[in-house]
């Protein structure tokens, strides 16, 4: 069973107006979409995680004359769901065609993060995975970020977090950061993401703490 893990990036003019909220505001951090349901014909009905203000989201989602309906759901820590009922979009619609015919399963969540990015993963036979790659349109900025057999709990794990904190831990590893002894500190890790000491502590914090959560509740 082949695993693919794609970081897509459309143009203005194709993304949702609140991908574009997500992006364009400063207390907005990352959408997970978590489950849908595509089977009416003028409606799609989506459930998000939200990382991110709440009042500010449903101050956007309230006057999106897209979204018909919506509940929002806090949870503790400090994220909230957010069940929403969506007109269909054409430009939504031509985007799954690339997956009709095909064995590809998308792999909950997909997350929207605030620089753009759409991180999803896919599951399906080799075959069938170019299919869909060269299905998708010409004027979506498509990178494969891995590619090999699924393994459920590491695709989850690092699908939860951000894409700065992916990076963060990539470079964590690469100068030694990790090792036994270890071989750099965040300094050097600060010095590769061109970013002050305490920030870089603050990313590697908040990735490590995603990730000990997930392997503690959910093993």
């Amino acid at each position: 069973m082949k695993y693919v893990r794609l970081t897509l990036r459309h143009p203005a003019e194709m993304r949702n107006p609140m991908r574009t909220f997500i992006m364009e505001h400063e207390q907005m951090e990352r959408a997970e979409l978590l489950n849908w349901n595509l089977s009416h014909e003028d409606r799609d009905y989506v459930l998000f995680r939200i990382v991110g203000d709440e009042e500010a989201y449903e101050d956007a989602v309230s006057g999106q004359p897209l979204i018909l309906d919506y509940e929002l759901t806090p949870l503790s820590d400090g994220s909230f769901y957010a069940y929403i009922e969506h007109a269909k979009r054409d430009v939504d619609d031509e985007f799954r065609t690339a997956f009709e015919g095909t064995s590809i399963l998308v792999v909950p969540p997909i997350t929207y993060t605030s620089d753009g990015a759409m991180r999803m993963e896919l599951v399906g036979k080799a075959a069938d995975m170019n299919d869909v790659m060269e299905g998708l349109d010409t004027d979506i900025d498509v990178v494969v970020e891995q590619i090999g057999e699924y393994d459920t709990p590491q695709a989850q794990l690092w699908s939860r977090l951000t894409e700065r904190q992916q990076e963060t831990l990539e470079i964590a590893v690469a100068v030694g950061y990790y090792e036994v002894p270890r071989e750099s500190g965040v300094e050097a890790i600060a010095e590769k993401l061109n970013c002050a000491a305490s920030t870089a502590s603050t990313h590697l914090r908040n990735a490590e703490s995603r990730i000990v959560r997930e392997l503690v509740y959910n093993t």
